[in-house]
């Protein structure tokens, strides 16, 4: 009997110890399942990515870009952050902007984009105003899984297209820097525009842009106490072929990519980059800020 008793102190003992297994038990699987959950968010196995659509009805081909214009100059910080709040004030006319260029653009309307000029300032004009418009969906938090900014899709001269189609497009072209300067609403990108790009001057403000990128702090990070410069991967992945050039237009070798960028720039930005030529490269942390001021 106190065999008995020392195994069972009371007639309640057993059923309650079951009882309580059982609900760690459950407490355990609700855990894993909503780990399982949370792992198919990260993987990107939440479904598709919807579309955002826009009503063109009655829209014509123009490249009148004022509303684009009209709303740069309101939704901008002096050190290029973009204003939630004022950009929501203004949607209407971010939409009526992204409307006509869906109905315009090379495929849709080639007739009003003859040189390649052209054709450039066009698809950074496309880029600064869809940018602006998927950074303010709702549901984006200030830092978010990078497929859901560069491959949502939207209509875009005439067709479903996404910034990741976009960037192919811009990479493409002879010139390296005209992808690395083109505007995105993270800091792993160059900053959003002022004002509208024109064909007029559009390849001398890539190289200003360019300058400008390589000597923001928040875009191209120079770590002093570590002796380290973060890359943002948009200019990461130019690294063989830029080394390459300056080692085979200097005759030399060694070089880095911190050395082999400083003759596309001048003042501020080739001084920044100066100090750091010895210093360890690595690309930028692949997840995403956006550069957005939230109330």
């Amino acid at each position: 009997m106190r065999n008995k008793k020392s195994l069972f102190p009371s007639g309640l003992a057993l059923p309650v110890r079951l009882h309580t297994i059982f609900d760690m038990t459950r407490r355990t699987c609700k855990r894993a399942v909503f780990g399982v959950c949370i792992l198919l968010l990260v993987c990107g196995c939440q479904g598709p990515i919807q579309p955002i659509t826009l009503d063109t009805a009655g829209v014509t081909p123009s490249m009148d870009f004022s509303d684009l214009e009209f709303v740069l100059g309101r939704v901008l910080t002096d050190d290029g952050l973009l204003v939630a709040a004022a950009l929501s004030k203004h949607a209407d006319r971010l939409d009526a902007q992204l409307k006509r260029l869906a109905v315009t653009g090379p495929f849709a309307s080639p007739q009003l984009l003859a040189s390649p000029n052209d054709r450039l300032a066009y698809w950074y004009n496309a880029r600064t105003a869809w940018a602006m418009k998927l950074a303010m969906v709702e549901e984006y938090p200030l830092r978010f899984n990078r497929q859901e900014l560069v491959d949502r899709p939207f209509t875009l001269d005439g067709k479903t297209m996404t910034l990741r189609e976009i960037d192919d497009i811009l990479a493409a072209d002879a010139d390296w820097r005209v992808l690395v300067a083109s505007p995105g609403v993270t800091f792993r990108r160059a900053r959003l525009p002022e004002k509208p790009f024109s064909s007029e001057d559009i390849r001398e403000r890539v190289g200003q842009r360019l300058s400008g990128f390589l000597d923001d702090s928040k875009r191209v990070v120079i770590d002093v106490r570590r002796q380290r410069v973060l890359f943002p991967p948009v200019l990461w992945r130019y690294r063989s072929q830029l080394i390459e050039d300056y080692q085979r237009t200097y005759r030399t070798d060694g070089a880095n990519l911190t050395t082999a960028l400083l003759r596309y720039v001048e003042g501020s930005a080739h001084r920044r980059l100066q100090n750091a030529v010895g210093y360890r490269q690595a690309p930028a942390e692949s997840s995403l800020l956006l550069a957005l001021l939230k109330d």
